[in-house]
């Protein structure tokens, strides 16, 4: 199996915290909350197969096999946040490897991110389509468009836009494609199948993950407490950084008690 790439930091005494990204992106997008949460946990970072650091998957670049490599990488029992397609991941890590995984937050994410006749709060199957057909004529162009619709209309937009773009820049996008069919996935079975505590918080300006999303997770498994922060788009803990953190912190302390 491939070794993804991690890093490890703040708080050795306290609670392990797993953060995973989102496609297109590193564990860098975590740089302006890291100082929040370091003195409260100690963290591990985790570069998506085929993002950031990461090596690809081989020789099959499928979603199970992207779980295993981020089990594999993870300490042996923590806590795992995933921001977007991080968070559709850490659901079916979370179902596959329940003693694993103490607790789970998602941000931004949704277990079916393209919509079904059966699952309607989620993007549109011709805007996915389109959106990946761009990105094999155009990757630079698309992941540019990609990043926009993250931050349109929302909260702390412009900064946030600045911000994801120098990330973009920096970081390695080798496998964007083969990364970005993780996102046709269904993991609705996994969310269902979650028994630990699970913390679903999203943005009702998000132009990704429709705010309906909320709702519908939480009437597929009802131990799922949702947020909706409202202003804010598919970053909440960028836009909102002050108020997510908090939230994050005070659920993961009241679930360790």
């Amino acid at each position: 199996m491939i070794k993804l790439y991690t890093e490890t930091c703040g708080n050795p005494s306290k609670p392990d915290l797993v953060l995973l990204h989102g496609w297109g992106m590193s564990s860098s997008v975590w740089q302006t909350v890291m100082p929040l949460l370091e003195q409260h946990f100690k963290l591990t970072l985790i570069d998506l197969p085929g993002l950031g650091q990461s090596p690809a998957l081989e020789p099959e670049f499928t979603f199970d096999a992207a779980v295993d490599a981020l089990l594999d990488a993870a300490p042996e029992r923590a806590h795992w946040l995933g921001w977007s397609l991080g968070g559709q991941l850490a659901v079916a890590a979370a179902a596959k490897a329940p003693a694993r995984i103490s607790a789970l937050i998602t941000v931004a994410s949704n277990p079916c991110f393209v919509a079904r006749n059966d699952w309607l709060p989620a993007m549109a199957t011709d805007t996915y389509t389109g959106f990946k057909d761009a990105l094999n004529d155009n990757p630079t162009k698309t992941l540019t468009r990609f990043i926009m619709l993250q931050t349109q209309g929302a909260d702390a937009g412009r900064d946030t836009l600045k911000l994801l773009k120098q990330l973009v820049k920096e970081g390695s996008h080798a496998a964007l494609a083969p990364a970005l069919t993780l996102l046709e996935t269904d993991a609705r079975a996994s969310l269902v199948d979650v028994n630990q505590p699970v913390l679903m918080q999203f943005g009702d300006k998000d132009l990704l993950v429709p705010v309906a999303a909320a709702d519908a997770c939480a009437h597929i498994n009802d131990g799922v407490k949702t947020t909706v922060y409202d202003g804010a788009g598919h970053l909440p803990f960028i836009s909102h950084s002050k108020m997510w953190s908090d939230e994050v912190i005070s659920f993961l302390a009241s679930v360790s008690e």
